[in-house]
């Protein structure tokens, strides 16, 4: 083969797919390279000397409409007929979050939580009375936190010289199941577990798999025992979250869809179409404000539901749904010029008036509802930080937690803007490897994290610790 037709595959490949079935980082971004950096351009620059009909297919790449203006279609069948949107017919759960006027947080870790494989996804009910992780191994388990936090399983000398000095405390399991999908041939198999959310009350818990089912599962009673799969997303579900009325689920998956399921009839509500890549996380906002976004509808909003929605993807889009609109398109935050195309993910602001996007170059941007497509400003990590895969604020609404590849910090948002001060501090416990999840519980008294790359790129060292939280100032 000469060079020329040799770079000519390699340039074909890289543009329009090659005919591999391995997950590889263009499957996994999509194609949303921004304008500067795209993807035909840096296949241009690395190829000394196309043929004229490759020359022609670039040209031909380039000159079609943005990907950010284009909705793609689907491969999702709706039901029919559909199920409801709960979230607009029920009040949501009261909820007994506790918001404070305090300065700032002393976090310290003092839980480990003995674990040997990848955790990819972690809840806990609104107490945080049980948690449930799931991850590589295929097992859903479950936790006793109150007796955890009693130190009813104090950590041996071994298990304690791998943590800092506070963590003397061990995770109390107090029970676990297998997380199994059904094949082709019917028969019950192991699946990783993706994604995971459970009901405030531990009466039941959504997962998801790698084939793309959902599964419902008892919790309270017969515990562990699968009530029915979902099944119309096609490969494995990244994300999973209850609607704050509990009667209905979102998901997120590989396959670019965005689903909300009707728990009452087991049937899909709605498709939400609009993100070019792999689903990375689901928010809702916070229900409690009356805040409205940008270009979304204007009529007053109900303060017992939530009608927005928020959603990333893994290329960087991030995405606001008012639900109240069958088929109105979303609002689009845009990427900061020079940003890679990264988010895996993000959260609101306890007041619903802010959203912060974590971004692979070590930076967190943050959006102010009605004020636009463009970051209000960005938070800067120290160089070689490395991604930013995991975001949570805390009770007094001036407290982000972020993760990244290094360590865990907490930003003071008030005072981000001094250059006469650091404007966060850095938590002990985590070094290295990639934070899968942070939970914060609704008092702001206990914090989890957990180390997992959720199926994507990153290193894990297995590490899930607890925190305890005290207010200061």
């Amino acid at each position: 083969m000469s060079d020329t037709a040799f770079n000519d595959d390699l340039l074909e490949k890289e543009l329009f797919g090659g005919d591999s079935d391995e997950l590889d980082m263009d499957e996994m971004m999509g194609i949303g390279l921004d304008d500067d950096n795209s993807m035909a351009g840096a296949a241009i620059s690395a190829v000394v000397s196309p043929s004229t009909d490759v020359k022609a297919k670039v040209e031909a790449k380039l000159e079609e409409p943005k990907l950010q203006a284009q909705v793609p279609k689907l491969e999702i069948e709706l039901d029919d007929p559909a199920g409801t949107l709960t979230v607009l017919d029920h009040a949501p759960r009261p909820r007994n979050m506790a918001t404070n006027s305090c300065r700032t947080y002393d976090i310290l870790p003092t839980m480990a939580f003995l674990n040997q494989y990848q955790i990819h996804a972690a809840t806990s009910v609104s107490n945080m009375r049980w948690v449930f992780t799931g991850g590589e191994d295929g097992y859903i388990k479950k936790w006793d936190f109150y007796a955890t936090v009693n130190n009813k399983q104090p950590l041996t000398l071994g298990q304690r010289h791998s943590h800092v000095d506070s963590v003397a405390k061990g995770g109390v399991m107090a029970s676990y199941w297998e997380h199994n999908d059904v094949n082709e041939s019917g028969v019950d198999v192991l699946s990783p577990v993706y994604s995971m959310d459970v009901q405030s009350e531990a009466m039941w818990l959504v997962s998801g798999m790698k084939s793309g089912s959902i599964a419902l599962w008892t919790v309270r009673h017969d515990e562990g025992r699968r009530i029915t799969l979902l099944s119309k997303h096609k490969k494995p579900v990244s994300v999973l979250r209850i609607s704050p009325d509990e009667y209905g689920v979102v998901s997120g998956a590989w396959d670019r869809a965005v689903l909300y399921w009707d728990l009452n009839t087991g049937k899909l509500a709605r498709a939400f179409a609009g993100h070019m890549s792999q689903i990375s996380s689901i928010e809702f906002q916070p229900w409690s404000t009356q805040v409205q976004a940008q270009d979304v509808d204007t009529e007053p909003v109900d303060k017992r539901a939530s009608p927005v929605l928020l959603t990333t993807s893994i290329d960087g889009q991030c995405l606001l749904w008012d639900m109240r609109a069958p088929k109105a398109l979303p609002q689009s935050f845009h990427l900061p010029k020079k940003t890679p195309p990264w988010a895996t993910s993000a959260c609101w602001s306890c007041d619903g008036r802010r959203i912060y996007v974590g971004r692979r170059n070590n930076t967190v941007d943050e959006y102010e509802l009605g004020m636009g497509s463009q970051p209000s400003r960005t938070l800067k990590l120290p160089m070689n930080s490395g991604p930013v895969t995991a975001l949570a604020m805390m009770g007094n609404n001036r407290s982000l937690v972020c993760a990244s590849t290094d360590n865990v910090r907490m930003w003071d948002l008030a005072s981000v803007e001094r250059r006469s001060s650091v404007p966060f501090q850095i938590i002990p416990g985590h070094h290295g490897g990639t934070i899968s999840t942070i939970l914060v519980d609704e008092t702001s008294r206990y914090m989890l994290t957990t180390s997992g790359n959720r199926g994507w790129d990153g290193s894990s060292n297995n590490v899930f610790l607890g925190y305890e939280v005290t207010p200061i100032g």
